[in-house]
């Protein structure tokens, strides 16, 4: 990965690529780099030169274009991996054949190659790649040189990632980018993840960063493209890179490049072939811990042994739980779910050019499994990017794709007391499959609740979905003069889902309602339709040699239209006709939210203006007019500046000779949110009935009332950064801090009820962010054995500043199940409950305490927090910090010979995860299975346990099950993400085949937590900024094994 604000030398401002601090080691122990860089012509000795009579030493001096040593530049013989690198004072020397062609290379200028013949002593000057000089990067509608970027944005290069067995490139973009929090929730295929930009968020407005693939912004997600057809993606962070795109850019805009033919030449195609197929396994690590069957039968057993004692129980212990020894382990009911899952992929890339008509063309297939029973996600999808130069002043463009995807995911898996949750409660002496072979359809065990078997409800329902998505994207650009250009483009993006429902008599049920139920089905059908019209021109003119200008002026306008409809079956004769024409009774429905229309008209420019490329001043604008809101609001303008100076393009910058680039740049600007609903200002009507003549008739009345004003969320956003290159850019460091206020959040306020309703949506709340964005590259060695390194920190802050007229929180106003509280002057999102404080372990303790009106001795005990001598909801506070300290990744490459290989960490520090599954699993009413640890619950003053989990008394319980500061655990973690090695195999000049690599790749291999559940990037709310952190069952995060090879043809 690389950040956008690229490295430039300081004295002629040639970009480059970054680099690292090892260099300084080596330039220190020269005998170390020629070590690490200088390889053997002799299979038996790697790491020493073959000495033979005919070799000979030649030395020299290496200088960039200023006359400088160039320190650290690559000096190999050609054709081998003998080599060094020029310590501090670019000097070198190696031992070669007599006829040996020295190549030389240094980033940022040409390689250079130099026959030895005779001599001994050999200085380069080096030449500057022009090419590099005017690299240039994908923007907010366009391109610009990497040089002359002012916002804050990251960009990185689709082919770092290919090796990933993952089927959305969301999975691959997790470690890379600073400023990115990319957290895998849960592990359904092709779905889970979770992308927010500097932290955004927002009340009722989305969370999700707006998505451009090709200058198009589309409705669909990252996962709906496959990341074999992607050549770059960049993420804009800060309000000056993104408010071209206006009232969608609050957080943040992820552009993606999808593969074009660009550099084939004629005649000459480029054929590319890749495939893995891989392994999911569900790791052991933070499985639940529950009791096994004959566990679990001595809990029960004490457990009426102590209602005998201490309640008057005369019903005795049920047989079942009379004698636990002779009971086994039973069933992991948890573990019938799972299933080693197989995932592959293949994909084929074909690039082709005439003369005047280039063409790329992408056909992709991915098959995955889910590691759940019954669960899968298979994807076709193809892709055609197709450019006709019709004259040296017009072209046309056609980029046409499709993908068409059939999956399967149960509805209800995990996110509470469902599927996943219910099963793992399960007394584990059940059966899910009976000895002659069949399958028991429900059980009810002593003081349990009624179940399904659990393996049937997964393995006997059907939920099948298809899932058509297409885009379109023609252009055409007219030079009208010099400098001058205007582009038309066409844009259309279009889908459409249908999933079906069919759940059989002995799979329809749930915990407290087993089966046999009435069998039922439903089909649901959606689609939407996208389209963009726009008109931009562009003028770029350098005047007298030190004045570039480049203006962008553009009118665009966009329309939405999504539809729905749903058929809910029932009444089916038997389980044998799943078709609806077998029901008797069917009825059709819509969901309002997800049906109607909204429209979009906007202004925009831009002035990107530089003197000599060192002093840089961007401004942009955009004027947005939007359907969704109220008739009073319905304009906003998006402003936006932003400088650069390229400090070390001064002549006072000589002397620092180790200061090879330094960039300070600063920005202002405005970005909005539009993800409010389609008619949310608009008053509703809704069925109400009437007593007329003293009976009841059907009517209507107002549900909801309007509001003309309601307008866009907007954020205020600042950003200052510097970029900073040490030692010809081989380190290179990348800071921002940034600070953003987002105001005009959706809310709900309270208005009289004279009004005759008790609120009306309004734009009245206030967030703001603020942090810190740190990255580091680096290269560590550079001959023969190369090793870079990629670090990026990010450390986001937050708090709530204004929520409505009153400042009435966000949640937490319950004893279960509402774990997060947003309020005045705290982070988003925190934990609030009781404080968790033992157990009345003796009859002092318990006379002395504080007391919830459940208490006795044995029972929880919680801290007093307003000294009022008793527990009740007015003692709940803050118990835990969703929001991290910090987030981290980092990447390290290696190559040697043929070999290579990758290294990726990430992890998070500082974070708290609630998990709220232990409201069941040390629920100590005997209806479920629980924890290992209750098995050590209080039972008496003589056997009182470790003193954690309290007696199980009925009466005494509730407070236990209450969300408190046991639940709350360090969710601080640093994982594998992936690793992978590689090998290029050799072949030998031929028409066939150009190249050959195949690799083995791991995901998710290890973790080190603080959480014990499984999963540490958990979210059961997804996206959502206030409702982080929270576990409460998810489906499971699978590690993958894959082979892979690629081919060039």
């Amino acid at each position: 990965m690389k950040n956008i604000l690229f490295a430039t030398r300081k004295s002629n401002g040639v970009p480059m690529l970054k680099s690292t601090l090892p260099i300084i080691l080596f330039s220190m122990f020269p005998g170390v780099a020629s070590i690490a860089a200088t390889e053997s012509a002799t299979p038996d000795n790697p790491l020493v030169s073959m000495v033979t009579q005919q070799n000979k030493k030649v030395s020299g001096i290496v200088y960039d274009t200023n006359g400088d040593p160039a320190i650290g530049a690559n000096v190999i013989v050609k054709g081998t991996t003998n080599g060094t690198i020029t310590d501090m004072d670019g000097k070198y020397t190696l031992e070669v054949p007599a006829n040996a062609i020295l190549q030389i290379s240094y980033i940022g200028y040409n390689t250079q190659e130099i026959p030895v013949g005779n001599k001994t002593t050999i200085n380069v000057n080096l030449k500057e790649d022009t090419q590099a000089l005017d690299e240039v990067v994908v923007v907010a509608y366009g391109t610009q040189k990497a040089r002359s970027v002012t916002g804050s944005m990251s960009k990185l290069d689709a082919s770092e990632l290919s090796d990933m067995p993952v089927s959305q490139i969301g999975e691959k973009l997790q470690g890379k980018f600073s400023g990115v929090q990319i957290n895998q929730a849960n592990g359904e295929p092709n779905g889970g993840l979770v992308i927010r930009v500097r932290g955004a968020a927002s009340i009722n407005g989305g969370n999700e960063p707006l998505v451009v693939i090709d200058g198009f912004p589309t409705t669909s997600s990252l996962a709906s493209i496959s990341p074999d057809e992607i050549e770059n993606i960049t993420v804009l962070k800060d309000a000056a890179s993104a408010s071209l795109y206006g009232s969608r850019a609050a957080n943040g805009v992820i552009l993606v490049t999808t593969k074009s033919a660009k550099g084939v030449s004629a005649g000459k195609p480029h054929i590319d072939f890749s495939a893995y197929f891989g392994i999911d396994k569900v790791s052991n690590q933070g499985r639940p811990d529950l009791m096994n069957a004959q566990e679990f039968a001595q809990f029960k057993k004490e457990y009426y042994e102590d209602q005998a004692l201490y309640e008057g129980y005369t019903g005795g212990v049920p047989e079942c739980y009379q004698n636990p020894q002779a009971i086994g382990k039973g069933t992991d009911w948890f573990d019938i779910l799972l299933q080693d899952a197989i995932t592959q992929n293949y994909n084929l890339g074909l690039s082709a050019a005439g003369e005047k008509f280039k063409s790329a063309v992408n056909i992709n297939y991915n098959a995955k499994e889910g590691v759940i029973l019954n669960t899968y996600s298979n994807r076709f999808a193809a892709r055609a990017n197709n450019v006709y130069e019709a004259s040296d002043r017009v072209s046309f463009g056609l980029n046409v794709s499709g993908s068409y995807t059939i999956g399967q995911l149960t509805d209800g898996l995990g996110g509470g007391r469902y599927i996943i949750g219910s099963a793992m409660l399960m007394d584990p002496q059940l059966k899910y499959k009976n000895d002659d072979g069949t399958y028991p359809i429900a059980y009810t065990q002593p003081g349990m609740f009624a179940n399904p078997n659990y393996y049937l409800v997964l393995t006997q329902r059907q939920n099948p979905s298809k899932t058509f998505r297409g885009t379109i994207n023609a252009y055409t650009d007219i030079k009208i003069i010099d400098g001058l250009k205007y582009r038309l483009s066409a844009n259309a993006d279009l889908a459409n889902n249908s999933r079906s429902n069919w759940i059989p008599s002995t799979a329809n049920g749930a915990m407290f309602s087993a089966p046999p139920q009435p069998a039922t089905g439903s089909y649901h059908t959606s689609n939407y339709v996208n389209w963009l019209l726009e008109n931009t021109l562009t003028y770029n003119k350098t005047i007298a040699n030190d004045h570039n200008l480049d203006i962008l002026v553009g009118y665009t306008t966009q329309k939405n239209t999504q539809e729905n409809a749903r058929i809910d079956a029932s009444d089916y004769p038997d389980d044998e006709l799943p078709w609806f024409g077998a029901a008797i009774t069917r009825t059709g429905n819509s969901d309002a939210d997800k049906w109607g229309s909204w429209a979009m008209i906007s202004y925009l420019g831009r002035l990107n203006y530089d003197y000599k490329e060192k002093y840089i001043l961007s401004v942009a604008f955009r004027r947005d007019g939007c359907s969704r809101f109220g008739s009073n609001a319905k304009f906003a303008n998006f402003p936006s500046v932003s400088v650069g100076w390229i400090a070390s393009d001064e002549p006072f910058m000589e002397k620092y000779d180790k200061v090879s680039h330094l960039k300070l740049r600063g920005s202002y600007g405005l970005v909005g949110n539009y993800n409010i609903g389609n008619y949310t200002y608009l008053a509703s009507v809704g069925s109400y009935n009437y007593v007329t003549d003293g009976s009841i008739t059907a009517g209507r009345a107002l549900s909801r009332i309007g509001n003309n004003e309601l307008t866009w969320e907007t954020t205020k956003q600042m950003d200052f950064g510097v970029d900073l290159g040490l030692f010809n850019d081989r380190v290179f460091l990348v800071y921002d801090y940034y600070r953003k206020w987002t105001d005009g959040l959706l809310y709900q306020i309270d208005i009289p009820y004279s009004s005759g309703f008790s609120n009306i949506q309004s734009s009245i709340g206030e967030f703001h962010f603020w942090g810190h964005e740190i990255s580091l590259e680096t290269k560590n060695m550079v001959g023969a054995f190369k090793w870079n390194t990629q670090i990026n920190v990010s450390i986001d802050r937050n708090k709530a500043a204004k929520l409505g007229t009153n400042d009435t929180p966000i949640g937490g106003f319950n004893n279960q199940e509402d774990y997060n509280r947003t309020a005045v002057g705290k982070p988003l999102g925190m934990f609030y409950g009781y404080v968790y404080d033992g157990v009345f372990m003796t009859e002092a303790e318990y006379e002395a305490g504080p007391k919830h009106a459940s208490s006795m001795v044995g029972t929880v005990r919680m801290k007093d927090l307003n000294g009022d001598n008793k527990i009740d909801m007015d003692d709940r506070t803050y118990i835990g910090n969703p929001n991290p300290d910090f987030t981290f990744g980092i990447t390290n490459e290696f190559s040697w010979r043929n070999f290579d290989a990758s290294l990726l960490l990430t992890g998070s520090v500082g974070n708290d995860i609630i998990d709220g599954t232990l409201e069941w699993t040390e629920n100590i009413d005997g209806v479920f299975n629980v924890h290992k640890g209750v098995a050590n619950r209080w039972r008496s003053v003589d056997n009182p346990g470790d003193g954690q989990v309290p007696r199980t008394r009925t009466g005494t319980t509730e407070l236990f099950r209450y969300t408190n500061s046991r639940w709350v655990s360090n969710g601080s973690y640093l994982r594998v993400k992936n690793l992978t090695v590689g090998y290029t195999i050799p072949i030998k000049k031929n028409p066939y085949v150009k190249g050959l690599r195949i690799y083995a790749s791991g995901q998710n291999l290890l973790t080190w937590t603080g959480y014990k559940g499984m999963n540490p990037e958990v979210s059961g709310k997804g996206a959502s900024g206030l409702y982080q952190g929270v576990d409460n069952t998810a489906y499971p995060v699978a590690r993958t094994f894959s082979l892979g090879v690629n081919v060039k043809f």
